[in-house]
């Protein structure tokens, strides 16, 4: 199918649809084209092989900048590690228990949290978990539980940690210390470096 415009000079509008082609830049005829489908065929078959093409050599390229980088990257481990004292790795297992003990206190935490979310996606109902239930669940039976509900002196006090314990929740308790202890280490990792 294909539309041509005819000369403006020889175009003479014949009704008001023609007038508005007119004003529109010309008249077009329309002149039916027989198309072979196989030609768009071809061209999606030519490009779907130059997509394999390209894939396949994208393939080939990261696996050999991977190969490299993981070379490079095992390179440089053994340099570092060479020249470390055992007082450096003595310190880098102490950053790194530090390290790992904060994260899975993180990780706890966050998944109280996607646990609260789920129950109250399900329920409607937000759950509280403070840190009161893991205390009770601690420490059930022992003096400070049994000075906690009956205080015989220190009441101030016995106030202020009741309120804290009911008052906080777990996750808040587990997500805070963990970031700050992480920040923490972090920074001293930097520093001695």
């Amino acid at each position: 199918m294909r539309y041509h415009i005819r000369n403006l000079a020889d175009a003479k509008p014949r009704s008001i649809g023609q007038e508005n082609l007119f004003l529109a830049g010309g008249l077009m005829e329309y002149e039916d084209q027989k198309r072979d489908h196989r030609s768009w065929m071809d061209w999606i078959n030519l490009n779907i092989d130059n997509a394999k093409k390209l894939y396949k050599e994208v393939g080939i390229n990261l696996g050999e900048i991977t190969r490299k980088l993981v070379s490079k990257i095992i390179e440089e481990l053994r340099f570092f590690i060479s020249k470390l004292t055992p007082v450096d790795f003595l310190c880098g297992s102490i950053t790194f228990g530090i390290i790992s003990f904060a994260s899975l206190f993180l990780v706890a935490g966050i998944g109280l949290v996607s646990y609260q979310i789920f129950l109250w996606i399900k329920d409607g109902v937000w759950s509280e978990f403070t840190v009161k239930i893991v205390f009770n669940f601690l420490f059930e039976g022992t003096p400070v539980a049994q000075w906690l509900s009956n205080p015989e002196s220190w009441f101030g006090l016995q106030k202020i940690l009741e309120w804290l314990l009911e008052s906080i929740p777990l996750s808040v308790a587990l997500i805070v210390p963990s970031i700050f202890t992480l920040v923490g280490m972090m920074c001293i990792t930097i520093a001695a470096l």
